[in-house]
C-alpha cells in the first residue's frame, strides 16, 4: 500500500472509536475512494486538507447526534442494570474488586485524618499566622543547649524595645516541676497536677482557648487568680459551682477560681488543666530571679502586628541579646523565632512542654496511603482485565447490534465508577467503625464529622470519579477492542498488555517488600531503644515527684526510714528522670579560657549506688567527706574525652573554678544514656547538692530502688513514711522503666501503624496477584487441558502457574534492595543509637511475600487442577 494511502488508514483507526465492526467494513472502501478522488483533483497538500474536512464531516453524525430524548436517565439506568447484572454473574470477582478498593480507601482515609490532625496543630488560634515562640541557643566550646524556653524578663523587655513590631507577648511557667499540688480543703480532694501553668494576663490576646465561664479581659489580672478546665472543675468540686471557690496551691498559697475553661484541644502543642495568673509568682520566687537574664524557665510567645515583620524583628535579636543578657553569656546566646504552627512537627528543642510530632512521619504515612490506594487501583485493572474473556460474547453481541466502541467504553468506565462509589461507601462505614479505636491508639480526638464537610465531600466525589475513571480506562479499552466476528465464532481471545500487568504486580510486590522491611527495621530500632544497656539499672527503680515540696527538710530522716524497710534497697534524689532529660550548668574546668555550659544532673548521695552505675576512676561522693558538696564533682567519660585529657585517671584531681573557691574532680563515671537515645552521649556533670531548698528548683525526684518482693506492702510503707513527714502533699510514684518506655511512644505507634498498614498492603497486593493468576489461568485453560490429557501431575500445574510469579517477586526484591537501604538510612539518621543495616529484614520481607504469594497462587491454582479436559477440548 502506497504512502499516499496512509491518511485513510489513520482515519479508519480513528473511526474505530465510534463505529461498529459492520459499519467499519462499509466505510473502509468509501474512505479510500474519497482520498483517491481528492488526490486526483488537487495538489497533495490541499488534498490532505480537504480529506481531513471530509473525515470530520463523516464523523459528525456519530459524535454529534441530536438526542431523541432530552432525558438521559434511561441510558444511566441501563448502565446501572448492566453493572448489577455483571455483579450477580461474577460475585467472586466483584466482591474482591470492592473489598480491595474498600481496604485501600479505608487506609487512605484514616491516614488522611491522621495527617490532617497533625497539620492542624495550633491552627485554632486566629493569630497563629503571626505568633511565634522565642527559642534560645546557649552554646560555648561545642557544648550547651538549644532551648524552647527563655528568661523571665525576655517577653516584657521585647515588647518594651519593639512596640512597633510586637503586639502582645505571653509567658508560660511551671517551675520546671514535673507536677504541682492542688487541694480542696473543704472536701479533702488533693492531687499532683502535671499541667498547671502560670501565664500572663495577655494569654487570651495571643491564644483563642475558650473560657466558658468568666471574663477573659480580667480573669488573670490579679495575683492568686486561677482558671480551671471543665474536667478539673468536676474533679475538685463535683457538681458544685467552682466559681469563687478556693484551692490551695503547693500547700501554701490560696488561689481563687475566677473562670472555667473548655478542656484544651488535643491538637495544641501544649495542654493545660489550670492557668494561674503570672503575678502570683512574685510571692513565691525572689524578685531578683524575675529580672535576671540567665535562668530560662519560661516559654515565651510573641504576636507580631503583621506577619511580614518577622524578618525585621529577627534582625534586632542580636542587639537585644547584647543589651539584656549578662556579659558572660551574651556572646554565646542566639535567639530565634519559631512559627506557632511549626512547633508540633518541626521543633526538637530542649525543654519542650511536651513531646512533639515528627514531620517525616507525615511523609511516611502519606506515601503509605498513596501506595495502598495505588495497589488497590492496580488490582481493579488486573481483575477487570482478567474477567474480560467472560464478557467477550456480551461485547460481541453489542457490537453486532450496532453499539459503537465509545458506548462500550462509557459503559465499562461507568461500571468502574459505580464499583468505586460502592467501595468508597463501604470504606466510609469502616472508617466510622474503626475511628474510636484509632483515636484511642493515636491519642487523638479526630471526629468523623471531618469527613462530612462540604469541601471534603466534594473532593471525595471528584476523587472517586477520578479513581473509577482511571482504574476502568484500561479494562474498558481492552474489552471494547474485541472483534465481534471472532468472539461469536468462539475463537481464542488474546488480551494484550500482559507485560504491563506484570509490571503493575511487580510494583505491588516492591511496595509490599519495602513496607515489610521498614516495619521490621522500626521494630528492631524500638527494641534497641527499650531493651539495650543504658549504662544504668532502670528496673525496680521507683521515681517519686518531690519538686517544690518540704521533702528537703526531712530528706535524711525519710531516707533512713525507707531503707529500714526490708524491700527498699537504696534511696537518693535527682534533678531529672534518668535516661530522659537533663539540665545545663556553667562550669570552668582546668584548661578552659572561660566558663561554658555543660549538661548537668544535680544529685544526692547514693545516686551511683541506687542507679547501679560504675565508677571507672576515682571515687563516689562520700557522706563522711563534707567538702564533697562544694568542692567535689563527678563527671562522665565523655567529658574527659571532650577536655582532651589522656585518661580517666588523669581527669581525677583536675580543678574547676567555683565562686567560693577551687574544686576538684573526684571521680569519673562510665558513660550512660542520661538523655534520650535520640541523642549521643555528651559530656555530663553530676553535681552534689545537699541543701534543703534544692528541692525548690534543682532536685525534682526521689529515686528508690526496691527488691520487687511484696510490692503492695513496699508501696504502702513508702506512702506511710511520706505522709508521716509531709502530710500536706500527695504521694505519687512511677516506675523508671515504664516512664522511659513512654519516651519512645512515638516510635512504638509508628511501628504498630506501619505493621497494620503493611499487612493491609500485602493483603491487597495478594488480591491483585489473585487477579493476574485468574487471568493467566483462563488464558491457558486449553493448554492445561491438553497437558492433563498428556498426564501432567497436579504439583506440576501449580509449578507451571507460579513460576512466573516467583520470577516477578525476585525482580521486585532485587529492585527494592537499594531503595530500602536508602529509606532505612534516612529514617535511622534521627537516632544516635541505631540498628545496623542487616540482611535479616530483607530475608524476612522476601520470605513473607513469597509464602503469602505462593498460598494465593496455590488457592487459585486448585481450580486449574480439577479442570475437566473433556469439557475444555470438546470443540477442538
Amino acid at each position: 500500500m502506497n504512502n499516499h494511502q496512509d491518511p485513510p488508514r489513520f482515519a479508519l483507526r480513528f473511526f474505530r472509536w465510534f463505529c461498529s465492526d459492520r459499519q467499519l467494513e462499509v466505510m473502509e472502501g468509501d474512505l479510500y475512494e474519497l482520498f483517491e478522488y481528492r488526490m486526483k483533483t488537487s495538489t497533495p497538500g490541499k488534498a490532505k486538507l480537504f480529506f481531513l474536512l471530509d473525515v470530520l464531516d463523516l464523523v459528525r453524525p456519530f459524535v454529534w447526534r441530536k438526542p431523541q430524548n432530552h432525558n438521559h436517565f434511561p441510558m444511566v439506568k441501563n448502565y446501572l442494570k448492566i453493572a448489577l447484572r455483571s455483579f450477580k454473574q461474577q460475585k467472586v470477582y466483584s466482591t474482591i474488586n470492592i473489598l480491595g478498593l474498600s481496604i485501600g480507601i479505608t487506609c487512605s482515609l484514616l491516614i488522611y485524618l491522621y495527617i490532617q490532625d497533625e497539620l492542624s496543630y495550633d491552627s485554632m488560634h486566629s493569630k497563629s499566622d503571626r505568633t511565634y515562640r522565642v527559642s534560645e541557643r546557649f552554646q560555648s566550646e561545642g557544648v550547651g543547649e538549644h532551648s524552647a524556653s527563655n528568661p523571665f524578663g525576655l517577653g516584657p523587655a521585647m515588647v518594651l524595645e519593639y512596640p512597633h513590631l510586637i503586639e502582645h507577648s505571653v509567658r508560660l511557667f511551671n517551675f520546671q516541676a514535673p507536677s504541682l499540688s492542688l487541694s480542696n480543703e473543704s472536701n479533702q480532694q488533693e492531687f499532683n497536677e502535671g499541667r498547671l501553668f502560670l501565664v500572663d494576663s495577655t494569654f487570651f490576646e495571643v491564644f483563642d482557648f475558650e473560657l466558658v465561664v468568666g471574663n477573659k479581659e480580667t480573669a488573670l489580672d490579679g495575683p492568686n487568680s486561677l482558671l480551671i478546665t471543665e474536667s478539673m472543675a468536676s474533679k475538685y468540686f463535683g457538681e458544685e459551682n467552682p466559681l469563687g471557690k478556693e484551692l490551695k496551691f503547693q500547700g501554701t498559697h490560696t488561689l481563687l477560681v475566677k473562670g472555667i475553661l473548655k478542656d484544651a484541644p488535643l491538637n495544641s502543642h501544649f495542654q493545660f488543666d489550670g492557668l494561674i495568673s503570672f503575678s502570683t509568682v512574685k510571692s513565691i520566687l525572689p524578685a531578683s530571679w524575675l529580672t535576671r537574664f540567665y535562668w530560662n524557665p519560661c516559654w515565651t510567645y510573641l504576636t507580631l502586628k503583621d506577619n511580614h515583620l518577622k524578618p525585621d524583628l529577627e534582625d534586632q535579636l542580636p542587639n537585644f541579646v547584647q543589651k539584656y543578657f549578662p556579659e558572660r553569656k551574651r556572646d554565646h546566646v542566639t535567639l530565634g523565632l519559631q512559627p506557632l504552627r511549626d512547633i508540633h512537627l518541626k521543633s526538637k528543642l530542649d525543654y519542650e512542654i511536651k513531646a512533639n510530632g515528627n514531620e517525616n512521619n507525615i511523609y511516611l504515612f502519606g506515601s503509605i496511603a498513596f501506595f495502598v490506594l495505588l495497589i488497590a487501583s492496580i488490582n481493579f485493572v488486573n481483575l477487570s482485565t482478567a474477567r474480560a474473556t467472560k464478557r467477550a460474547k456480551e461485547v460481541g453481541v453489542r457490537k453486532t447490534l450496532g453499539s459503537r466502541r465509545t458506548q462500550l467504553i462509557y459503559q465499562f468506565i461507568v461500571e468502574a465508577i459505580i464499583y468505586t462509589f460502592i467501595s468508597a461507601s463501604l470504606a466510609f462505614l469502616l472508617v466510622f467503625l474503626a475511628l474510636p479505636a484509632f483515636n484511642d491508639f493515636t491519642e487523638k480526638s479526630i471526629s468523623f464529622s471531618t469527613l462530612l464537610s462540604f469541601k471534603f465531600i466534594t473532593l471525595s466525589l471528584l476523587s472517586m470519579v477520578a479513581i473509577g475513571f482511571f482504574s476502568g480506562l484500561y479494562p474498558a479499552f481492552v474489552l471494547s477492542s474485541f472483534k465481534a466476528i471472532k468472539v461469536l465464532k468462539g475463537g481464542q481471545l488474546k488480551v494484550g498488555g500482559l507485560m504491563f500487568r506484570r509490571v503493575l504486580v511487580t510494583a505491588q510486590f516492591m511496595v509490599s517488600i519495602l513496607l515489610i522491611i521498614g516495619t521490621v527495621t522500626i521494630v528492631k530500632q524500638l527494641d534497641l531503644l527499650l531493651d539495650d544497656d543504658l549504662g544504668f539499672q532502670k528496673d525496680l527503680v521507683l521515681m517519686v515527684p518531690a519538686a517544690r515540696t518540704p521533702v528537703g527538710e526531712h530528706f535524711e530522716v525519710l531516707r533512713q526510714e525507707m531503707i529500714s524497710k526490708t524491700d527498699i534497697v537504696s534511696v537518693t534524689a535527682v534533678e531529672e528522670i534518668i535516661g530522659s532529660k537533663n539540665q545545663v550548668g556553667t562550669y570552668h574546668f582546668e584548661g578552659m579560657d572561660q566558663p561554658a555550659p555543660f549538661p548537668r544532673l544535680t544529685v544526692r548521695l547514693d545516686f551511683i549506688e541506687t542507679l547501679g552505675m560504675e565508677i571507672v576512676a576515682g571515687r563516689d561522693y562520700d557522706r563522711k567527706i563534707s567538702s564533697d558538696e562544694k568542692f567535689g564533682l563527678l563527671v562522665n567519660e565523655a567529658l574527659v574525652k571532650s577536655m582532651g585529657w589522656s585518661s580517666n585517671e588523669e581527669a581525677v584531681g583536675k580543678t574547676f573554678k567555683r565562686r567560693d573557691g577551687i574544686g576538684r574532680i573526684i571521680g569519673v563515671v562510665k558513660d550512660f544514656n542520661y538523655a534520650s537515645k535520640h541523642m549521643p552521649i555528651a559530656p555530663l556533670v553530676m553535681d552534689l547538692d545537699l541543701r534543703a531548698d534544692a528541692f525548690n528548683l534543682f532536685i525534682k525526684y526521689l529515686a528508690v530502688r526496691i527488691t520487687g518482693n511484696n510490692l503492695p506492702e513496699t508501696l504502702g510503707s513508702m506512702r506511710d513514711v511520706w505522709k508521716g513527714l509531709i502530710p500536706d502533699r500527695p504521694f505519687e510514684y512511677f516506675f523508671l522503666d515504664s516512664r522511659l518506655a513512654q519516651s519512645y511512644k512515638a516510635e512504638e505507634k509508628l511501628s504498630t501503624l506501619t505493621l497494620i498498614f503493611s499487612g493491609l498492603a500485602v493483603m491487597v497486593a495478594c488480591l491483585g496477584l489473585f487477579g493476574l493468576v485468574t487471568f493467566i489461568t483462563e488464558q491457558r485453560t486449553k493448554e492445561i487441558g491438553i497437558r492433563k490429557v498428556l498426564g501432567i501431575k497436579p504439583m506440576q500445574i501449580l509449578s507451571l502457574l507460579s513460576r512466573d510469579f516467583i520470577l516477578l517477586i525476585l525482580i521486585a526484591f532485587i529492585i527494592t534492595i537499594p531503595l530500602a537501604i536508602y529509606v532505612q538510612n534516612q529514617w535511622l539518621s534521627e537516632f544516635a543509637y541505631r540498628v545496623p543495616i542487616e540482611v535479616s529484614p530483607f530475608l524476612m520481607a522476601g520470605t513473607v511475600v513469597l509464602i503469602v504469594s505462593s498460598l494465593t497462587v496455590g488457592l487459585r491454582g486448585l481450580r486449574a487442577i480439577y479442570i475437566n479436559p473433556a469439557r475444555i477440548l470438546k470443540d477442538e
